[in-house]
């Protein structure tokens, strides 16, 4: 018992560099490209999924090792400025899982593009605001166009339109994500300002399955009603502080994942949907434990 109880005091800081509760959403990036892109499964779709998922854990690993000294100041609970995990096991884990994903990627130019773009937010575009948030865009933006590296010329022109309408408005929904993470570190912020940013992420969504669906059923309707509920859910907030920013911020961030169901479902791919639908059960559960931010 003492041995089990031991592990997990190890093993949960681990996790929490990770953000483990953020790996199914990169994950679900990759199966609703490979829906939307037509292509069937098989090993190399397999292998995608992994590899993003490695490099999204990588940057998340990468993140904190350049922003240790901010976090130390900003965000003292975070593994390595509470001493919980050192800087070169850090370091360490987060080579690993950069090697790891360009070796299983069986797109290795499109991953390797991924990489470049994931160390060049960690280190330098995050320092400029704008910069940083247009870079973290960008880089989901592609993860969602990972079937159209899969699959080449292979992937028919509607479906290959259907994958880049889905992937820009993507690309704006994590733009605004973004945006919210840099109010996140401030004390007080305006709500107008955080209504506006918090309005575009659901509405870009929603352009986009209309537009994949070509109608309102059913992706489109049934995204109507979380989107519903977060908007009035975000009229009932008076003041927005670091902890109801960051609420919204992890309802935003699961909601990646309601996206990427409905993409599925928009491409004629219920099991594929329902996958992933089911996947944000566990990150619900994942994220009141261990912060997704």
């Amino acid at each position: 018992m003492g041995r089990i109880e031991s592990a997990r005091v190890h093993l949960l800081p681990v996790l929490r560099l990770l953000r483990v509760g953020t790996l199914f959403s990169p994950a679900a990036d990759v199966v609703a490209s490979l829906c939307l892109a037509g292509l069937p499964w098989s090993w190399s779709a397999a292998s995608a999924v992994l590899a993003s998922v490695c490099l999204y854990a990588a940057g998340m690993v990468w993140n904190d090792v350049a922003d240790r000294r901010l976090d130390a100041v900003q965000r003292p609970e975070r593994p390595l400025p509470s001493g919980a995990l050192s800087l070169p096991f850090a370091v360490t884990l987060g080579t690993a899982l950069l090697v790891l994903g360009l070796c299983v990627s069986p797109c290795r130019m499109h991953h390797g593009v991924i990489a470049l773009l994931v160390l060049g937010y960690d280190f330098l575009g995050k320092r400029i605001d704008w910069l940083g948030a247009l870079g973290m865009g960008t880089l989901r933006a592609l993860n969602l166009g990972t079937g159209l590296a899969l699959g080449g010329d292979a992937v028919p022109a509607a479906a290959r339109q259907a994958v880049l309408v889905a992937a820009a408005c993507y690309g704006i929904y994590i733009v605004a994500v973004t945006m919210l993470g840099i109010f996140e570190d401030e004390p007080r912020v305006r709500g107008r300002a955080v209504a506006a940013v918090q309005a575009a992420p659901p509405l870009a969504a929603l352009g986009a399955l209309l537009s994949v669906q070509n109608g309102l059923w059913p992706a489109p309707a049934i995204a109507a009603v979380p989107i519903v509920w977060f908007l009035h859910r975000n009229t009932q907030i008076r003041t927005w502080d670091q902890a109801a920013v960051r609420r919204s911020m992890t309802f935003l961030l699961l909601g990646t994942m309601v996206y990427t169901a409905l993409l599925a479902l928009a491409a004629a791919r219920p099991v594929e949907a329902l996958g992933i639908a089911a996947l944000i059960v566990p990150a619900r559960w994942i994220s009141r434990r261990i912060a997704l931010t």
